[in-house]
């Protein structure tokens, strides 16, 4: 959970430049090349442009990753966490300026009156690191949130607050017993209340080592030296809390970024605020850090990393274009910054740089399951004419093969094409007269398709939407 220094962090390896690079070819690389095992969602505006799930979810089973798998997101928590104390500020029930005290009485380090929300969010605190007392151990023991503060993030101060910068989990920790003590709710109710629930994220929650949770990836370490994946440590993943106990996946958090990049969470002046750079503080603002430009990031973006072990992520968002870039890995193995960039090159139609390489191109594991159901299509006939709603059911999905009902007809002979980042489809239906040939693809819950007839005298093209 320690954050890289952003020069460590950006550093870029040297590649052989090749035009007209793909977002498969950049992540096949990555998972062939550079052991890359998670899912990607590159979207624009939110806008899917390209989603895949590739690698091992669980190595002792051979079972793979698809672009609905759940993964820990570490840090990525902590943005959940500033968004809900800026959602706070707006309701005028916490202020920046406020001390630690003003919220937690109870709380007895000597940052009680001295630390303020702001110096809290921007990890300058001044309080000693948390995992100073006995290093990680903090997190391989079962203990209640105040203990943790009690032992952990009460400690003397270090440093002047709001003067230097220094990353702690402890910080955000404190946050989260605040969000807690100001609205006689648990960090688990508001998080549900203010954010997932409102999003509709239905795939995101906090995790407890007592909780199974279906379709959560098996997380591994990677040892560089042996270049062997091994178990991940073992720990405690409550003992987060608030600064990285969370997991979720590419798509519901595509849903948090447009959330608070659309204003549904925040206002305007409140997101602005939350992404001003504090440059005597490492350049970061209240939940991400903010750059001007890097590499083939060619214009402003913010982003968020995160690791726990042999857990990773990161979210990029570049500002101009409203573009999301989020990566969640179930290894240390893979610098997702690096890989995050290369993916803003291909989205931006830059020079994008792939090796040659030799090893056999990794399969893309796109679920298609979720696929299955009533979509509602408009098959107006013009641009011009009224909307003409009609179903089209997909009843079956095995593996590429899918079955259903379109207008009124049955059909048995579909298929999904899943190599393209996009999911590709096509299939055929017949009347007494003509037979009629259906093709189109699938962002999201967004479906778009072309109908024609045999003799091509009957063409029409469709849009529609997941039934919820």
């Amino acid at each position: 959970m320690k954050k890289i220094s952003v020069l460590l962090m950006l550093l870029i390896a040297n590649f052989i430049f090749s035009q007209n690079a793909t977002f498969s070819d950049v992540v096949n690389y990555y998972n062939t090349e550079k052991n890359f095992n998670g899912s990607v969602v590159v979207a624009t505006s939110g806008k899917i442009d390209y989603i895949n799930g590739i690698g091992l979810s669980n190595r002792q089973s051979d079972i793979t990753i698809n672009s609905k798998s759940k993964f820990k997101i570490c840090s990525l928590t902590k943005t959940f966490t500033a968004v809900m104390v800026l959602q706070l500020l707006e309701e005028g029930k916490i202020k920046l300026d406020a001390n630690i005290g003003t919220y937690l009485p109870d709380y007895s380090g000597e940052a009680k009156d001295k630390v303020s929300i702001e110096n809290l969010l921007t990890y300058s605190s001044g309080l000693p690191n948390c995992e100073s007392y006995i290093g990680d151990d903090i997190y391989t023991k079962p203990i209640t949130r105040d203990e943790f503060i009690t032992k952990y993030c009460s400690g003397k101060l270090e440093a002047v607050p709001g003067t230097k910068f220094s990353y702690d989990n402890g910080d955000f920790v404190i946050l989260g017993k605040i969000i807690e003590k100001i609205t006689g709710k648990s960090f688990e109710e508001n998080l549900q209340q203010r954010i997932l629930k409102p999003l509709q994220m239905e795939n995101t929650e906090m995790l407890s080592n007592k909780n199974i949770v279906a379709g959560l990836v098996q997380s591994y370490l990677y040892d560089e030296a042996s270049k062997n994946f091994g178990m991940d440590k073992p720990y405690y993943i409550e003992n987060f809390f608030s600064a990285g106990a969370m997991y979720s996946t590419v798509e519901d958090l595509l849903k948090f970024d447009q959330g608070i990049f659309t204003y549904k969470l925040l206002k305007k002046p409140t997101v602005d605020l939350m992404i001003t750079p504090h440059p005597n503080l490492d350049n970061v603002g209240l939940g991400f850090w903010t750059a001007e430009k890097y590499g083939l990031l060619n214009s402003k973006f913010v982003y968020r990393p995160g690791g726990i072990y042999g857990s990773s992520a990161n979210w990029i968002h570049v500002l101009d274009s409203n573009r999301a870039i989020l990566v969640l890995s179930n290894t240390n193995a893979t610098n997702l910054f690096e890989m995050s960039q290369q993916l803003n090159g291909v989205a931006t139609n830059q020079k994008v740089t792939i090796p040659a390489y030799s090893k056999t191109e990794a399969k893309n594991n796109i679920d298609t399951n979720y696929l299955k159901g009533t979509w509602i299509i408009d098959l107006r006939p013009t641009p011009k004419s009224e909307a003409y709603y009609r179903e089209f059911l997909i009843k079956s999905i095995d593996s590429k093969k899918f079955t259903g009902e379109f207008y009124g007809s049955s059909f048995e002979n579909g298929m999904f094409n899943t190599d393209w980042g996009k999911i590709y489809f096509a299939f055929t239906t017949a009347d007494k007269e003509n037979i009629y040939y259906h093709s189109g693809f699938i962002e999201g819950d967004v479906i778009s398709g072309v109908s024609f007839s045999a003799d091509r005298k009957f063409i029409s093209h469709w849009t529609g939407h997941k039934n919820q």
